[in-house]
């Protein structure tokens, strides 16, 4: 258990705390920084938190402690910046029974102290900027929530540009698009999102395509995923009801791929080579970000094809009863997308940790996303982006790349967004979302799962306390 002390100008009294920390001044002590500026290591450093800003960093033993400071003893763990979840789905049940922990406390427990929303799911759309009002105030345990409002789904759009101007009046931070909407609709609502200068980020539309959006001006593509229909042949010109467009994708990919041979990265690239190399320089040349969502593919293979090892997660005593439910009886999400075409989701996920290598090569700029929240596809909010850690790095980025991805790069695209970016990196001014571990995640990037406390926006999570909130009553 972290080790607290309460100074006072007298004299110290050490005691063993179990709850979070709101008092105005934290110190954390005797802990090697990882700073995320730079590659490197600063050991035995004391870091001073005044509110939920970081206002002095300096060797351990040279910082004046103010008197009336809670002391947090780091005992030789790693300070490392609070992960972001650049791609989730917020739930207005989620502080409900629906679930057994929050999954705003789950994020907490697993270090990811910033949320990106891409569409609230609810009777209404603004619970996530309710949400995030408490939590500032301290009257919610959560991370930093980042959203889009209502999505612009499908066409056609009644208003689709007003949708537009709707979600930036009411104070969310960006626009989503999803796959169903049409050219003409997508350059109305990028057009005004411009206008606005709001930001635009979501799915490629099937009649759109990757080159159209990229010109037009998409600022994020929602997923690698989206890249996979850039080597399908299909009609782009039909006019299909939503419901209808990817089956008929999904068919003409079915016939234009052997997917029972698997996927053959040395064929893929002879079939393909210069279709892939001017996706990726698409992407760079325009300085679009890409969420990784890998984590997607890597569920639905383990659903598919290792359902015993999937039911078997820890984790997934956090799932809603209602997956399991429609898990067990053949009705969950991804066994009704594949089924008959169980090769498909084989591959397709190569090919998608084929696309990130290629995208991490080329640097395009990437961000740590897992696609979570909706409680249909059995990824557990805050455990799955160590899943995504874990799949950056099996694919050619360095722990440091893939933590890049989550702190650095997560802080410059929601300065893009118009908001503040004042976290991603361990120095004075920014904003105290810290995670404590034991052991390096920049020689192992599983040493992120031994967290010891979370600090989000000054207000910090002993480890006990963390468990506390995780333990999932027994009815």
């Amino acid at each position: 258990m972290t080790i607290y002390k309460t100074c006072c100008v007298v004299f110290c009294i050490c005691l063993f705390f179990t709850g979070c920390s709101d008092s105005g001044t934290t110190a954390i002590e005797n802990v090697h920084l990882v700073p995320m500026s730079t590659e490197t290591i600063i050991p035995n450093q004391t870091v001073l938190i005044k509110g939920d800003r970081i206002a002095t960093i300096g060797a351990a033993g040279t910082i004046t402690l103010p008197a009336g400071c809670t002391i947090i003893d780091g005992q030789g763990a790693y300070l490392v910046p609070g992960l972001a979840d650049m791609h989730i789905h917020t739930r207005d049940d989620w502080q409900a029974d629906v679930w057994p922990v929050s999954p705003l406390t789950l994020f907490l427990a697993n270090g990811v102290t910033t949320i990106r929303d891409f569409g609230p799911k609810g009777k209404t759309k603004t619970f996530p900027l309710h949400w995030r009002e408490k939590i500032s105030r301290r009257e919610l345990d959560g991370p930093w929530i980042y959203a889009s409002g209502e999505v612009v789904y499908a066409s056609p759009a009644p208003d689709p540009a007003g949708l537009v101007r709707q979600n930036h009046s009411q104070g969310f931070d960006f626009q989503k698009i999803y796959s169903y909407v049409s050219e003409e609709d997508f350059k109305a609502v990028i057009s005004t999102a411009k206008t606005l200068q709001f930001y635009t980020a979501g799915h490629i539309p099937f009649q759109v395509g990757l080159a159209k959006a990229l010109f037009y001006g998409l600022d994020e593509i929602a997923h690698i995923e989206e890249l996979d229909f850039e080597f399908i042949s299909f009609d782009r010109s039909k006019q299909l009801p939503a419901k209808q467009w990817l089956p008929y994708v999904i068919n003409r990919a079915m016939r234009h791929y052997d997917m029972r041979a698997g996927f053959d990265e040395t064929e893929f690239r002879d079939r393909f080579g210069l279709k892939l190399t001017d996706i990726i320089q698409r992407i760079e040349r325009s300085d679009t970000t890409v969420c990784t969502t890998l984590s997607v593919g890597d569920v639905i293979v383990q659903k598919l094809f290792q359902s015993s090892w999937f039911r078997a997660r820890l984790e997934n005593r956090y799932m809603p009863t209602a997956y399991w439910q429609a898990f067990k009886q053949g009705r969950e999400k991804h066994q009704q997308q594949f089924r008959g075409v169980e090769s498909l989701a084989l591959f397709k996920y190569e090919l998608e940790k084929l696309l990130l290598r290629e995208l991490h090569r080329a640097g395009a700029t990437l961000v740590l996303s897992t696609d979570c929240g909706t409680g249909r596809m059995g990824i557990v909010p805050g455990f799955s982006i160590h899943d995504e850690l874990r799949i950056l790095v099996e694919n050619g980025l360095s722990p440091y790349g893939a933590l890049y991805t989550g702190t650095v790069n997560a802080a410059r695209v929601v300065a893009k967004m118009g908001g503040q970016g004042d976290f991603g990196i361990i120095d004075t001014g920014k904003r105290a979302d810290l995670i404590m571990v034991k052991g390096n995640p920049l020689k192992n990037i599983s040493a992120l799962k031994n967290i010891q406390g979370v600090m989000a926006a000054g207000r910090w999570y002993s480890k006990s306390k963390l468990d506390e909130m995780t333990t999932v009553k027994r009815k």
